[in-house]
């Protein structure tokens, strides 16, 4: 398909994800009205970008008013809080902006008449569900971050029903990837490790390291948005790399790739701590047609995109 001349929204846009969907939607050609609340995405994220800005909460009524001015194509929603640290500090509000904040989306796709709705939801949602996760597993959250965002995933189904709003979920395991560092301590596990050891100190891990999460890279995640807004898809597809990688290992790539030798630091895990998440890409694969890097090869083009290669000794960051 071709992106010139098609009017998108993007949400979240001076976040991790929306950033990188960003810059690759102005590579397309797209004409791209970018909007985002700054409290975790910060303007120099996407200091690239010279188009419409606007500084708006997506859950607010003045971002339904000030839209309808607009006749978007698409409709790009990463505009949410994306972490559980989040949810567990203040779950009302966070609740409200994920909850509200994909209705009033919602709501603007039926008056735009939007070809079709790409959002982010979570590998969270399958929580305490037997791994590996296909999308017909049914979802077990164990956190609000997970039971809000499928919340989203049934209010899309209901406007695909009754008010005919073609929409897709992907369903995001732990994506990762340079322009993570605004984010801090709600940044992936990868970025958290590398960070500490970069700096030669010991990262922290709850509990003894063999708890594994499902990592994919932030290239993969974008090219995985576009093909789903691109092409006719299931209204939930999993993004992941379909592999489960124990903490220990992800601090022993980083060690090995960086030359050094950094232990971990060991600290009790907190309440409903999920062990393992794994994604099944079935779908992914046939249906998008992307075959996911492997974490190695994802961390040799991290720390490339840092200027950071095997056994080159990095500046303190």
């Amino acid at each position: 398909m071709r992106w010139r001349s098609k009017l998108v929204l993007l949400t979240g846009a001076a976040g991790f994800i929306g950033s990188h969907v960003l810059r690759r939607l102005m590579r397309e050609g797209a004409d791209i009205i970018a909007v985002d609340d700054l409290s975790v995405g910060t303007k120099e994220n996407i200091k690239f970008f010279n188009g419409e800005f606007y500084a708006l909460d997506v859950s607010e009524k003045s971002f339904t008013q000030l839209m309808k001015r607009y006749n978007f194509d698409f409709i790009f929603h990463f505009g949410a809080p994306s972490s559980v640290i989040l949810f567990n500090k203040d779950p009302e509000d966070m609740f409200r902006k994920t909850v509200s904040g994909f209705l009033n989306i919602m709501e603007l796709a039926v008056e735009n008449s939007c070809r079709k709705v790409v959002y982010t939801s979570s590998g969270s949602i399958y929580g305490e569900a037997f791994p590996p996760h296909s999308e017909v597993v049914t979802p077990k959250p164990v956190n609000l971050y997970g039971i809000a965002k499928l919340t989203c995933e049934r209010i899309a189904h209901y406007y695909s029903r009754v008010k005919d709003v073609k929409s897709v979920g992907l369903r995001i395991f732990a994506g990762y990837g340079p322009g993570e560092n605004h984010k801090k301590e709600f940044a992936s596990p990868v970025t958290i490790f590398l960070n500490f050891i970069l700096n030669d100190e010991s990262p922290i891990v709850f509990g003894d390291g063999t708890q594994g999460r499902d990592f994919v890279y932030i290239d993969d995640v974008v090219e995985a948005i576009i093909r789903c807004a691109e092409r006719d898809t299931p209204p939930i597809i999993n993004v992941g790399s379909g592999k489960v990688y124990p903490f220990n290992d992800v601090i022993r790539l980083i060690n090995e790739l960086l030359g050094k030798d950094i232990r971990p630091k060991y600290v009790a895990k907190p309440v409903n701590y999920l062990e393992i998440t794994q994604a099944d890409i079935t779908l992914m694969k046939n249906i998008l047609g992307i075959t996911p890097l492997d974490l190695k090869e994802g961390l040799k083009k991290y720390l490339k995109q840092l200027n950071f290669g095997q056994n080159k000794r990095p500046m303190k960051t």
